[in-house]
């Protein structure tokens, strides 16, 4: 993570829905060590599908960006 400039990576939201079983959504905020034009941290809000492998989970696609359990869900059900 170092080599792309990422200071920080939180995990905004982890659900999973029993209707996609061994699929979840995932979001996070990524901040850079780079600042935007009005001198702030440069942030990405990312959303991720994963899929489950073994005892932990891999990115399956890249997606929209929510913390809302509902819209998880949604971008869960586009992805089948």
């Amino acid at each position: 993570m170092k080599n792309q400039g990422i200071t920080d990576l939180k995990m905004d939201s982890f659900f999973t829905d029993p209707n996609f079983p061994g699929k979840a959504y995932a979001s996070a905020t990524v901040t850079y060590n780079f600042a935007s034009s009005g001198g702030n941290p440069q942030r990405e809000f990312l959303g991720f599908i994963l899929t489950q492998e073994g005892d932990g989970w891999r990115i399956e696609r890249i997606t929209s960006y929510t913390k809302d359990q509902q819209q998880a869900a949604k971008l869960l059900a586009d992805g089948k």
